[in-house]
């Protein structure tokens, strides 16, 4: 038994790092040629620009870990199943899942590697390398805005302000609706202009603050200067952020979206994109588990037909992932729905084509 899983790892390692090697090396290319006209054409040194386009490594990495272990375990099984070794191994009683559990295992592994690679060098180099792309390419990244909105204290809170200028950390034309603890009105403030101060507040200027008095009338009042220790929302919020989810840790996206949950903002775009890293991930796993249940299926062209067969699997299962983080954009399916019921359903494939694989 563990001479035929030796004889298929022996199979499938070397195809898998020449397959990661030299589909790495194409995603690398393929983008170097996709943005090296623009440095040109701003005169960026060529040196530079070759350097900013090697940082794009990790992520192609990331990208051809799942092709390579495709690639790999389709030529494996049918390089043994071209040198008749299949009937030799299936003949001696040895089932199809044993005999591929070493692959599985292997395949976890990578899995895991892909996350963590992801999460700890492919997003701060992809964030570094885009920072330094944005300054050769005199991109201006200002965190400012107009019309900012948030909603904070579990939206009994709200605040509308004309401008956020976040080299000052200061709202201009700034209303503030406060609720009481019932989700009825409590105090309107409108304001001037808003700074932030050192003790965690918004420091109101030019002031008009409406309130219910004792008859239930509303009443105004105007004051120069006005704090409350509820409106002291974080000026992160107010920015705008031009990063994508694909620049973010994990624990960045987390506290992203967190953010964006809390003041009331759209979320589930982005919470659909930071589950999707999950079954990006585990994508290793899935890949080699249609090979290897395809594995023992063929007996003419065997290696081409595995190939081909695998390949369209693997095409499918990506056109489902996509449309199912489409679905979860649009609010029809949850993220996590979105995420994790088409992985159940594919990993469910896999197992029942394991089940009944000719061997």
């Amino acid at each position: 038994m563990r001479l035929f899983q030796k004889l298929l790892l022996l199979e499938f390692v070397p195809f898998l790092i020449l397959g990661v090697l030299f589909f790495t090396l194409i995603l690398v290319l393929a983008d170097i040629f996709t943005n090296l006209w623009q440095y040109l054409n701003l005169e960026v040194p060529f040196g530079q620009a070759i350097q900013i386009s090697f940082m794009y490594a990790p992520r192609a990495l990331i990208f051809a870990i799942p092709i390579g272990a495709m690639f790999a375990a389709a030529f494996a099984f049918g390089n043994l199943g071209a040198r008749n070794e299949l009937i030799a191994v299936f003949g001696s009683g040895v089932s199809l899942l044993r005999f591929v559990l070493p692959l599985l295992a292997l395949a976890v592994v990578l899995s895991a590697g892909v996350f963590i690679l992801e999460d700890r060098v492919a997003i701060p180099i992809t964030k570094k390398s885009n920072m330094i792309s944005n300054k050769l390419l005199g991109k201006q990244d200002s965190k400012s805005r107009s019309n900012a909105v948030a909603i904070s204290m579990g939206g009994r809170v709200i605040y509308v302000a004309d401008y956020y200028d976040d080299s000052t950390s200061t709202l201009s034309g700034l209303t503030v609706i406060m609720l009481n603890e019932d989700y009825e009105f409590f105090k309107r403030i409108d304001a001037q202009k808003a700074a932030w101060n050192e003790s965690g507040l918004w420091q109101l200027e030019g002031c008009r603050i409406y309130y219910y008095g004792e008859d239930e009338e509303i009443l105004q009042v105007s004051r120069e200067e006005y704090s409350d220790e509820l409106i002291n929302e974080n000026p992160d919020t107010f920015r705008l952020d031009t990063r994508e989810i694909e620049e973010m840790t994990g624990k960045e996206a987390r506290a992203w979206i967190a953010i964006h949950k809390r003041t009331g903002l759209p979320y589930k775009v982005h919470q659909a994109k930071y589950y999707q890293r999950f079954t990006m991930a585990l994508t290793p796993f899935l890949v080699v588990l249609f090979a290897g249940a395809l594995g023992g299926r063929f007996r003419r062209n065997i290696l081409l037909v595995s190939l081909l067969a695998s390949l369209a699997m693997s095409s499918v299962w990506y056109i489902v992932r996509m449309i199912s983080t489409l679905l979860s954009e649009l609010g029809i399916l949850t993220p996590i729905a979105g995420s994790v019921i088409p992985y159940l359903g594919f990993l469910a494939l896999g197992a029942w084509m394991f089940r009944h694989a000719k061997t």
